[in-house]
């Protein structure tokens, strides 16, 4: 409760004290059946004004709707396609990890594991001028001077990735 609740029940409580000392008890007792009736009621509508959308008050609240998610997954997926326009850094950076984690969930083999039959499976699924903007030991991450390989490079990695 707030400092004004708290205070207005105070000075109700100091009444209902005085009321029942002057010797009015009969009358005082009624009233008093339907202060804490009145106090709930006051505090319900005190509550339900601050939660009514129409006071100005803002919350904010995220629409995770399939709409909102679709547009999201959208915008990330154009902001990953201009990567592959960028700079060698930016590829690394952010396709190659991506790139690279999918080939290996696909291969069903961890690269951590057996590096070598990895990069064989990488070259036979890929080629070897693919291979190497998907190798996850072939990254470059402060290299902002070479390109990256493009979207048609990107177009033709992911659709080997999806033949596998």
């Amino acid at each position: 409760m707030n400092r004004t609740a708290v205070v207005v029940s105070a000075i109700l409580v100091v009444i209902v004290l005085e009321v029942i000392t002057l010797g009015k008890a009969r009358g005082a007792l009624l009233a008093l059946a339907g202060i804490p009736v009145l106090l709930l009621m006051i505090t319900l509508i005190w509550n339900l004004r601050d939660r009514s959308p129409g006071t100005g008050q803002q919350h904010d609240e995220i629409d995770n709707g399939p709409a909102e998610m679709l547009s999201r997954w959208q915008a990330r997926a154009q902001m990953l396609a201009d990567r592959a326009d960028g700079t060698r850094a930016d590829w690394d950076r952010h396709l190659r990890p991506l790139l690279a984690k999918e080939f290996e969930l696909s291969a069903g083999m961890r690269v951590a594991k057996n590096r070598k039959a990895i990069e064989a499976a990488g070259k036979h699924q890929f080629g070897a001028d693919l291979w190497r903007w998907v190798d996850p030991a072939n990254s470059a991450l402060r290299d902002q001077t070479t390109r990256a390989p493009g979207r048609a490079a990107l177009d033709e990695i992911l659709r080997r990735l999806q033949r596998m």
